[in-house]
């Protein structure tokens, strides 16, 4: 019995260690998120009500975004963190974020959207060149981003060159 116990506590402390890891992953993408939202230009007709922010699929960042969006604003507008299966023709965000687990979807999501002037961020490997606008990537243990701004410029946003000069340019 005791040795039941034992192994009991061991599988609850590795999954609470894993769900710690991967939050801890997620930690400095949540600046990055906010900073997103300084250094791009959303078209007029897109800065009324919630600033929305849709991550696809379960992701371990969602009670980041969402602990970020009770302290922060976009000017002084809430931010909304919203949770989907799939993105529908018509919903509309102004960051989306596609997670690794959901890169077989991404055709799909970027049909989905459009054109229409939504932040699409990956972070996957070579998913700036397949029509991400922003994606993340570990370059020697610290998180980066390359940016896709040719298609980001396309749909109406408009980003600074502040943040092109912290993000490699992908054509």
């Amino acid at each position: 019995m005791r040795q039941l116990k034992i192994v009991f506590i061991f599988f609850i402390l590795l999954f609470v260690a894993k769900a710690g890891f991967a939050q801890e992953k997620y930690r400095f993408h949540k600046v990055f998120f906010y900073s997103f939202t300084k250094y791009i230009e959303w078209p007029a007709e897109k800065k009324k009500g919630d600033f929305i922010i849709g991550v696809v699929g379960e992701s371990e960042i969602i009670p980041l975004l969402k602990e970020m969006a009770e302290i922060k604003k976009v000017g002084d507008r809430n931010i909304k963190v919203v949770q989907l299966e799939q993105v529908k023709k018509g919903e509309y965000f102004h960051i989306l974020f596609v997670p690794s687990e959901q890169n077989q979807n991404f055709p799909s999501i970027k049909t989905a959207l459009n054109g229409e002037p939504c932040l699409l961020v990956t972070e996957s490997e070579g998913m700036a060149k397949k029509g991400s606008m922003i994606n993340f990537k570990d370059v020697d243990g610290k998180l980066k981003f390359e940016m896709n701004t040719k298609i980001l410029e396309s749909t109406g946003l408009k980003v600074s060159q502040e943040l092109t000069r912290f993000g490699e340019e992908i054509n």
